[in-house]
């Protein structure tokens, strides 16, 4: 196994144990769901804070997200905008899932994100040009750049992601789309 690919693993097998447990887990622990040797863990990260801040970091990449969005083939503008609020607000779901799940099991990161460096990369600014990308062959149709109509849309997402009360339930993808593309006025222009 490569330093990477140990890496890879240790990180993948803490996520489970972190979020049943919280970050009172002991590294034996880590150790024996990773296929590892304890002392492998210390030769991969300095603490194992390090590890757990790697370990959130991991988890909260938009890997899929960014799939769905590329692999999106032909549809209407209306099609899109539909399919791209529900990728996006899937997103924001699983996202929302993990801080909720860590927060219950005790976990809060230790230091503010860190900005991008080299090989690491800013997952929103990824996912908005990503979604801006998805709306190329849709500019004619558009009154704004895509950047803007990715960043409406993100924003749409996250905020619609948040119940007024406990009974509310989100609006459909198909009625955000409406809304973004149909504004809240009945009738004609």
């Amino acid at each position: 196994m490569t330093a990477d690919e140990r890496r890879q693993a240790i990180v993948e097998s803490t996520l489970p144990l972190l979020l049943k447990q919280g970050p009172d887990l002991s590294t034996r622990e880590i150790a024996a769901a990773s296929g590892v040797a304890e002392g492998t863990i210390f030769r991969v990260f300095d603490t194992k804070d390090e590890l757990i801040e790697a370990v959130i970091e991991a988890a909260t990449r938009p890997t899929a997200t960014l799939a769905a969005l590329a692999a999106l083939g032909p549809q209407t503008l209306e099609e899109r905008t539909e399919s791209v609020l529900e990728i996006l607000t899937g997103d924001v779901r699983r996202i929302r899932s993990i801080f909720s799940h860590l927060a219950r099991a005790g976990v809060q990161p230790h230091h503010p994100p860190k900005p991008p460096h080299a090989g690491h990369h800013d997952g929103r600014a990824l996912v908005i040009a990503a979604t801006a990308t998805a709306f190329e062959d849709y500019a004619d149709q558009l009154t704004v750049p895509t950047e803007t109509v990715a960043r409406l849309l993100s924003a749409l997402s996250f905020a619609s992601s948040f119940a007024v009360t406990s009974t509310d339930t989100p609006p459909s993808p198909e009625a955000l789309a409406s809304l973004v593309l149909h504004g809240i006025a009945k009738g004609e222009k």
